[in-house]
């Protein structure tokens, strides 16, 4: 049997795993993967929680202290690369109503002919 010391070391190399697979997902663009990465890694810090106050576990703590501070960079990149997807959003929907503007400009009624040359006089 583990003792709760032993799982906590064993989990918190599994979540040592994980975040360097998700930073190396953020870093190459493939950000559902580093989501997926996130979501394996709930579990094992709700466990790494419930361990925590147990003696032997406490020692722990600079080892916690580098996963959360490499989390947070890794949180950083991430709403870094939200804010550049909504920035281009918002642009795309501006040249969008722009073109829905200037359409009407260019609309032919139905059923008429365009004109293949024109005259000049």
């Amino acid at each position: 049997m583990e003792t709760p010391v032993q799982q906590a070391a064993r989990l918190l190399i599994a979540l040592n795993e994980l975040i360097d697979q998700e930073g190396m997902y953020l870093h190459g663009g493939s950000f559902d993967l580093a989501a997926e990465m996130r979501e394996r890694a709930e579990p094992i810090v709700a466990k790494l929680v419930e361990l925590s106050g147990l003696p032997g576990v406490r020692d722990f703590s600079p080892q916690v202290n580098a996963v959360v501070q490499r989390n947070a960079r890794h949180s950083i990149l991430l709403q870094e690369k939200m804010d550049e997807l909504g920035a281009e959003i918002r642009r795309t929907d501006q040249a969008r109503h722009r073109a829905a503007q200037l359409a009407p400009a260019y609309a032919r009624a139905p059923g008429s002919v365009i004109p293949r040359f024109l005259a000049a006089g």
